[in-house]
């Protein structure tokens, strides 16, 4: 009897020791935040054994199921897919469902993403917020500064803005950290209140939060002069200005207009008077016919950075690029708001690079309606040479019989042929 547990008990072991393990899913992503259409979708995760074979199923919007693609887990139990058509694989807009799984799909994890027509994503899993910001109160020429944060520290690449700020107050987009000093000019014979809007954006969501700055009075109460008293037309009653003309209507249009806004800006109680009386105007400069010139560089450039860094960051992230474009298009283009000049295009936008250059040359030099064009439309460039990325030849134009060679017209020396019978 003995002799056959121990036999069954062999035997019992052995068939354990038969029966596979098997691990499961224990995490399930996709590599990036989204993909565009024109990438490859990479999905990564983790199982809790080693050397698993995975499987990703897809639903697409309309129900159908097929499997999307597969790979195998490394001897940490982390796996990484081949890259994916996002073309390929998403073709109805809508919401998709993957499943990835070891050996049975019951026991997957699952991940829902959703297509727009341009790119993949996961739907939004949080609240974009700002912390509460207490409002402020500062005296003239002593810097106010703080830094706005959003309640949910996980989420990253948020940029912040400014609206309707005093135009010398600064956020930090990247660190939202805020910096104003208003000068002697913000403040006047009695406390001032500046609301505005401190706001935030991630991917579609956006928060603000309104804020006011007290700055404290700047001055006394001016002292009025004896025997001074404003004079007034006998029997006219005097004119309220309630709708905006092209100039105001103290302007005396004789004078030079810059000097009203020179007033404005180094008297302050004649800027109290202005800014009380014709508040239809957004500013000094509508009021007396000028334009307003732009600030270079812009206000949230910190002067301390590389201007460079913040075209880099236009240029690599779609999110900067429509927060400046929606809150600057006063500038032409972000090289001018951050005080850089604007690289050539070389060739020039106009040129087809499947011709040959020396064509436009050509056209250039032949039709004198295109030599009027392209000096009207392309002055930014030294030459018509310069715009299709030729060399220019150091003594003009080469003509018959010369061939430009080392930026020199050089005359070609052609052999003359004589007829046979003309050889002696």
């Amino acid at each position: 009897m003995q002799g056959k547990l121990a036999g069954f008990g062999i035997l019992s072991l052995f068939l354990i020791m038969l029966v596979p393990v098997y691990g499961e899913v224990t995490e399930f992503s996709i590599e990036k935040n989204f993909y565009t259409i024109d990438e490859g979708v990479v999905f990564v995760g983790d199982t809790d054994e080693e050397r698993e074979q995975i499987s990703i199923t897809i639903v697409n919007p309309n129900g159908k199921e097929s499997l999307l693609t597969g790979t195998v887990s490394n001897i940490q139990g982390e796996f990484e897919t081949m890259a994916k058509s996002v073309e390929d694989s998403f073709s109805i807009i809508g919401m998709y469902e993957l499943t990835a799984f070891t050996t049975q799909k019951d026991n997957g994890i699952k991940m829902i993403l959703e297509f727009d027509g341009n790119s993949i994503s996961e739907p939004t899993k949080y609240v974009l917020q700002l912390n509460s910001i207490r409002d402020k109160i500062a005296e003239t020429e002593t810097t106010v500064s703080f830094t706005a944060s959003i309640t949910d520290s996980s989420i990253t690449n948020a940029v912040y803005n400014l609206e309707n700020a005093p135009v010398d107050a600064t956020i930090d987009p990247i660190t939202g950290k805020f910096i104003w000093t208003p000068s002697k000019s913000y403040g006047s014979f009695k406390d001032v209140i500046y609301n505005f809007d401190i706001i935030v954006k991630h991917d579609n969501q956006e928060d603000r939060e309104n804020i006011s700055i007290t700055v404290k009075k700047a001055y006394d109460e001016p002292v009025i002069e004896p025997n001074v008293e404003p004079v007034i037309e006998p029997n006219v009653e005097p004119v309220i200005e309630q709708t905006k003309s092209t100039v105001a209507s103290f302007v005396d249009q004789t004078k030079d207009p810059q000097s009203y806004v020179n007033r404005y800006n180094d008297e302050p109680t004649y800027k109290e008077w202005f800014d009380e009386n014709y508040s239809q105007y957004s500013s000094i400069y509508e009021a007396v016919g000028l334009e307003e010139p732009l600030q270079i560089p812009a206000s949230f450039v910190d002067q301390t950075k590389d201007p460079q860094s913040y075209v880099n960051r236009y240029n690599d992230e779609p999110t900067y690029k429509e927060w400046f474009d929606e809150n600057y298009s006063q500038y032409s283009s972000i090289y001018e708001a951050v005080g850089l000049e604007e690289p050539l295009q070389i060739p020039a936008s106009f040129v087809d690079q499947t011709k040959d250059p020396q064509s436009y040359v050509n056209r250039y030099n032949d039709e004198p309606t295109y030599k009027e064009w392209f000096d009207e439309n392309y002055s930014q460039y030294s030459s018509i040479y310069e715009a299709v990325g030729l060399e220019e030849p150091e003594f003009g134009i080469c003509g018959d019989g010369t061939k430009l060679i080392n930026g020199i017209c050089t005359i070609i020396q052609k052999m003359i042929e004589k007829p046979w019978w003309q050889f002696w």
